[in-house]
């Protein structure tokens, strides 16, 4: 009779160790080294004397709960380098404030639809028929924007088919070829004014729309300031005082 108390209790114990460990981990991958040890001491303290757990067993069981462990590590270390690197691609995207810049079509953000930047178009050879279609978020087409025969500035003006501006949000632009034979090209052109650190990641934004920085295909140059230097009247006293005094 002891023996079967015995066991009912280690039963017992164990499952509700188990069942605590299980609803504690039911939202996460693994449970904790508390949970754990909870559960392993549980089966320790209430093991049937007459037939003892084997200590391969626990070895496993300790050898598996190592190696858990040193996964969960390693995702936070995973975690940490990730944030480590975002912040890293951050600031070297910072370098891009002030530089013109061509981007490629596809999705963008539209925050200010009165100033969308030029879109540049080219082919090598003639273009006909060719347009660029302007569609929302929900894959409806909103504008559409002819392209010159040879190539050139296109601008859409942030407004829908109806003359209506558009809503601020996410667009896709893409290339309708018509009946041109040719590959046609077609970049946003402008300068970047700032980095956006969103939750869906760094943008760039280019007047009033945000892009992506892997659709960026050329960087020009710094812009250069071309306001003159005025001396100040303290720098020409200085000069004037020292003038006086070598006469």
């Amino acid at each position: 009779m002891t023996t079967v108390s015995t066991t009912t209790s280690a039963q017992a114990a164990t499952t509700t160790a188990a069942s605590g460990a299980g609803s504690a981990a039911s939202g996460a991958l693994v449970g904790t080294e508390s949970e754990f040890l909870q559960l392993f001491m549980a089966q320790l303290q209430n093991q049937d004397p007459l037939n003892p757990q084997d200590g391969a067993d626990m070895v496993s069981q300790l050898a598996q709960f190592s190696s858990v462990e040193q996964e969960t590590q390693t995702n936070t270390n995973l975690a940490n380098l990730t944030a480590t690197e975002s912040s890293t691609a951050n600031a070297s995207l910072s370098s891009l404030v002030g530089r013109s810049c061509d981007a490629g079509l596809g999705a963008v953000t539209v925050q200010d639809p009165t100033k969308i930047p030029p879109i540049n178009v080219s082919s090598s050879g003639a273009i006909s028929g060719a347009s660029i279609i302007v569609t929302d978020s929900n894959g409806k087409q909103v504008a559409s924007l002819p392209i010159p025969s040879d190539g050139g500035t296109v601008q859409w003006n942030g407004k829908d088919s109806s003359g209506v501006t558009v809503a601020p949000g996410q667009y896709t632009l893409s290339v309708s070829s018509g009946t041109t034979t040719t590959p046609i090209t077609a970049n946003w052109h402008d300068t970047i004014d700032a980095v956006d650190l969103t939750a869906n990641g760094s943008q760039l934004q280019m007047d009033g729309i945000l892009v992506s920085p892997s659709d960026v295909t050329t960087i020009g140059a710094a812009a250069t300031s071309t306001t003159p230097i005025t001396p100040t009247t303290a720098a020409l006293a200085a000069v004037m005082h020292k003038t006086g005094a070598r006469s």
